[in-house]
């Protein structure tokens, strides 16, 4: 990670914007786009992630450590994504903006094996993200990462953040408007196999052993849902979910959000083997 500087400074940011602007609608643009944006806001990796309605998930670009790369396809790409705290963002419909991995994150999240084996085993120490709906159904999420030996987002990086985020969503627009069809040539788009896995499993998660409403409380609790969030998703008072979530992990002999998370992650495996 290079120095840069600790404040926007107005005539670099213009200075360098023409390079992002005549990329529009380009296979490049993602590319200037992060090249740009990085002037700013000092990060080890970034990825900008397409999510839409009953498609995979499309990797459109990615800068990623050395360590991060393996894991990131063997795990995250490889249908454990829909476990992550950013997902959450795509399942509630999230209105555009920028959001830190702190609210994001769920209760227990850094003792889940999901944590353990992802985000730790890359040393990521802190995770931005700018989440983008140029159409309605479609969530793209530029994800920007720092990682271990270097710290997490200073104050100064977030305000920086902040301060771009409406020029970041409207370029991010303009470009789908121009040409949303158009995917770079390096992106990644998982396959619907593996789409149908995670939905399998999700789905049947808990089947013959949990109630209905059990289920639905383990399948929240697994896509990020906060006690809070998964009752107000349900209608349901906290007391309430509390009570269905205490008999979840008695069923299932868990202890943990951390566990359930173990347990879902190793029938992801176990059925793509």
């Amino acid at each position: 990670m290079n120095p840069l500087p600790t404040a926007l400074a107005p005539q670099e940011l213009h200075r360098h914007l023409p390079a992002v602007i005549r990329e529009l609608g380009t296979t490049a643009f993602w590319s200037a786009l992060n090249d740009w944006l990085c002037r700013f806001i000092p990060v080890d990796s970034v990825s900008v992630i397409a999510y839409s309605e009953n498609q995979p998930p499309v990797l459109l670009f990615a800068v990623l450590t050395e360590r991060e790369r393996d894991i990131f396809f063997a795990r995250f790409m490889d249908g454990t994504y829909i476990a992550s705290p950013s997902y959450r963002g795509v399942l509630e419909n999230f209105p555009a903006g920028v959001y830190l991995w702190p609210e994001l994150m769920p209760d227990d999240f850094r003792e889940s094996d999901l944590y353990k084996s992802y985000y730790q085993a890359s040393q990521i120490e802190d995770l931005a993200y700018v989440f983008c709906s140029p159409i309605p159904g479609l969530h793209i999420q530029l994800g920007l990462g720092r990682h271990h030996p270097n710290p997490p987002f200073s104050e100064n990086d977030i305000a920086n953040l902040y301060e771009l985020e409406t020029l970041v969503l409207e370029l991010v627009n303009k470009h789908w408007r121009l040409n949303g069809e158009q995917v770079p040539p390096d992106s990644r788009s998982l396959s619907m196999h593996v789409t149908q896995r995670v939905k399998e499993v999700l789905n049947g998660f808990g089947e013959n052993i949990l109630t209905d409403r059990e289920r639905d409380i383990a399948r929240l609790i697994i896509s990020g849902y906060s006690s809070q969030a998964a009752a107000d998703k349900l209608n349901i008072s906290p007391g309430t979910e509390r009570v269905h979530r205490a008999k979840v992990y008695a069923k299932l002999n868990l202890r943990s959000n951390s566990e359930l998370f173990s347990l879902f992650l190793s029938q992801l495996t176990a059925l793509s083997e």
